[in-house]
């Protein structure tokens, strides 16, 4: 348990006493943290009646990202949408930034079992989020962190995370050992798949993306924000970076996140698949295989955020332990599949 983790759960209680009377809940709840989350806190509790789930959303003075104002709309637009791969929201307590949700029985998936199926089940999820991008609720959606609708904009996005890696403080062993691995491997790598990308797409390099082929995105969506029921059926969650967003984007990010990796096997099927349910005349397919190795970039910038100010706050509220030469091994690991592509969209 964390340090001062008592008195949280404490404050905890007394900010959530009148949401919970108002919801039938008067006799005492029990709470206790969960663990896994790298940006919030989450709490587990147990009352006479059932459980629930407490999120309370990180802010930090130099991140001006409204993560729980952002996963919020998300939720009302997946009620609206009658959609129940994902859990019910019993409230929303903007004061204290918490939100109230269901509690999942059942467990998180492992690599073995990233199944067609289950990509079956991820590509049933986005259609049913697209089903009806007209609706008001849809229209309430803000556009997603890091939201790009040009390839300038992803490539912009992408130098933004390298360039962020210079404000590491090389004082420790391993952090010394980072910054050597950013400067002589990370950067040159991703100035030539930069330049590639650039080379491939020529002039249309600014064209902007209209409207109609933006798409609405969990955002950092896969199976690592994933719950395997009992029945056999995923459910969705943490959709605090979500929004409108590039189909594109959505799923190089689908496909680069780490911890339970989709194999590139299934990568035709995902995006023809995605491709008919946005019903579009977008080439975002194409797009997205470009623009692959570049967010392979990216993905190791992230893996690297462990070692910059702001995300080690975030994860010390969350209350992760230390984990940087853990993440500097899957950074240098995930890099070798950009330099072992031999052109873009490869690997």
């Amino acid at each position: 348990m964390l340090t001062g983790e008592p008195q949280a759960i404490s404050a905890l209680g007394e900010q959530l006493r009148p949401t919970l009377e108002s919801m039938g809940i008067a006799g005492p709840v029990q709470f206790v943290p969960l663990p896994g989350g790298a940006n919030n806190r989450v709490f587990r509790g147990t009352h006479p009646g059932g459980e629930l789930v407490v999120k309370s959303y990180f802010q930090h003075p130099g991140d001006s990202r409204d993560r729980f104002g952002a996963e919020r709309a998300f939720y009302e637009l997946i009620d609206a949408q009658g959609i129940t791969s994902a859990p019910k929201v019993f409230g929303w307590i903007p004061d204290h930034r918490l939100g109230l949700f269901e509690y999942l029985p059942g467990r998180k998936l492992t690599p073995a079992e990233v199944s067609f199926d289950m990509v079956e089940q991820a590509l049933a999820f986005l259609a049913q989020l697209n089903a009806d991008r007209e609706q008001l609720a849809a229209a309430k959606v803000p556009v997603a962190s890091e939201a790009c609708f040009s390839v300038a904009e992803h490539l912009c996005t992408v130098d933004r995370r390298v360039a962020r890696l210079n404000s590491i403080e090389p004082v420790s062993a391993v952090e010394r050992e980072t910054v050597a691995f950013v400067d002589q491997d990370l950067r040159p790598t991703w100035q030539e798949v930069r330049s590639r990308i650039e080379s491939q797409v020529g002039s249309t390099t600014t064209s902007h993306l209209p409207r109609s082929n933006w798409c609405l995105s969990p955002s950092d969506f896969g199976f690592h924000n994933a719950m395997l029921a009992p029945d056999g059926r995923l459910r969705f969650f943490d959709f605090e970076y979500a929004g409108w967003d590039d189909p594109a984007k959505l799923v190089c990010d689908f496909f680069c996140q780490p911890q339970l990796p989709v194999l590139l096997a299934e990568w035709d099927h995902f995006v023809i698949t995605l491709a008919r349910s946005l019903n579009s005349s977008d080439n975002f397919p194409e797009r997205a295989r470009c623009l692959l190795d570049a967010y392979r970039i990216k993905w190791c910038c992230i893996m690297l955020n462990d070692f910059l100010s702001p995300s080690r706050a975030r994860r010390d509220f969350a209350g992760l332990e230390d984990r940087t030469v853990h993440q500097l091994t899957q950074a240098r690991s995930a890099l070798k599949m950009v330099t072992q592509s031999s052109h873009c969209g490869t690997g």
